[in-house]
């Protein structure tokens, strides 16, 4: 899902302590976790290797070694590790969802939703569980298990941003815009600098037609992150609804320093240019436009009008008749049978 949001850091978990009666071993083995805290993770497998053939009952070695391959995305390795410590503790409902992390990383959604409930037969508390087999299902087609366990995750734990969040973005596939508000603004309350849910409740504001709301939200996105370029391209667009074409500008002008290779931010910043008289700039704008999509009929058009008013009938008459070439006939023809009659003598078909 678009912005899903999964529980993929695992914290080191019952690390089993024992008496050790060799103090080499010891030692080995606390140089062993040394390396893996300082993120060398190919010399803490290579250290944790002896220590499983020494003792192969140690669930805190397979646990480390299994993190370590992880780390260096040996996903397989990692698996073969988790799947060594569910069986020396077969109760144990977090084994399980690690398992499911791994699996997931591989996009293997159907394993992953079986460990995950493994874990939650286990523990049926388990909020994250709950969640993250709810991504999964999600990512097989299985909506209704998906909402089911978003909100099962809500349930068994209300200071748990992500299920909401995960559930919101699930209420908008529905078109639950409402639904997806409530849910987004309790992420929200939960985790006041999560940019992604004030952005995902601004586009439920633009889905119900409610844009004072939605440019309140693209705007503390903008707060909490000044390089988060999907805020802007939104926010240009509800300005432009309120005729705010020089805020429009601004904000086209951000993501288009960014990235510049979406024709219809081009397109945008035209008609907002145009909308203040700058026909020159917005004419560029309208033949980048033009340029990355050549069968733009509305590129044309904008163009067409703004080579109008600077009184370049002949490249307007042109780009009016291309638009209606492309398929945007009444407006262009009407611009046409006022402005070029002497110029264009027939419509392409």
């Amino acid at each position: 899902m678009p912005g899903c949001k999964s529980a993929f850091s695992f914290v080191v978990f019952f690390v089993i302590s024992f008496l050790c009666h060799n103090s080499g071993i010891a030692q080995d083995k606390s140089s062993a976790i040394a390396l893996y805290n300082k993120g060398e993770y190919l010399k803490a497998i290579d250290a944790f290797n002896p220590l499983i053939k020494q003792n192969k009952r140690d669930t805190s070695d397979y646990i480390y070694r299994g993190l370590s391959k992880e780390r260096i995305k040996d996903y397989s390795g990692a698996r073969s590790d988790f799947k060594r410590v569910s069986k020396l503790y077969p109760a144990d409902a977090r084994t399980h969802f690690k398992l499911g992390v791994l699996w997931s990383e591989t996009e293997d959604y159907y394993h992953s939703i079986k460990e995950y409930s493994k874990a939650i037969a286990l523990d049926s508390t388990y909020a994250v569980a709950y969640n993250n087999r709810g991504n999964s299902e999600y990512m097989v087609g299985d909506g209704r298990n998906a909402m089911l366990d978003f909100s099962a995750a809500v349930k068994h734990d209300t200071t748990y941003p992500d299920p909401f969040y995960n559930r919101g973005h699930l209420k908008m596939i529905y078109n639950d815009y409402r639904g997806a508000i409530t849910d987004f603004s309790s992420a929200i309350r939960l985790q006041p600098m999560d940019e992604d849910a004030w952005f995902s409740r601004g586009q439920a504001y633009d889905a119900m037609l409610d844009t004072i709301n939605a440019l309140n939200d693209y705007t503390n996105v903008i707060q909490i992150d000044s390089g988060y370029i999907d805020a802007y391209y939104f926010r240009g667009c509800d300005r432009l609804k309120f005729s705010d074409a020089e805020g429009a500008i601004e904000d086209f002008s951000v993501a288009l320093s960014v990235d510049s290779s979406y024709y219809l931010v081009y397109y945008l910043r035209g008609n907002a240019f145009d909308s203040v008289g700058n026909y020159k700039q917005a004419i560029n704008d309208f033949t980048h436009a033009i340029y990355m999509q050549p069968d733009y009929a509305k590129a044309y058009f904008g163009r067409g009008y703004s080579y109008l008013q600077t009184k370049d009938k002949e490249s307007a008459c042109n780009d009016f008749n291309t638009a209606c070439y492309y398929g945007m006939d009444n407006e262009a023809k009407r611009l046409m049978d006022e402005n070029c009659k002497a110029k264009i003598r027939f419509y392409w078909k």
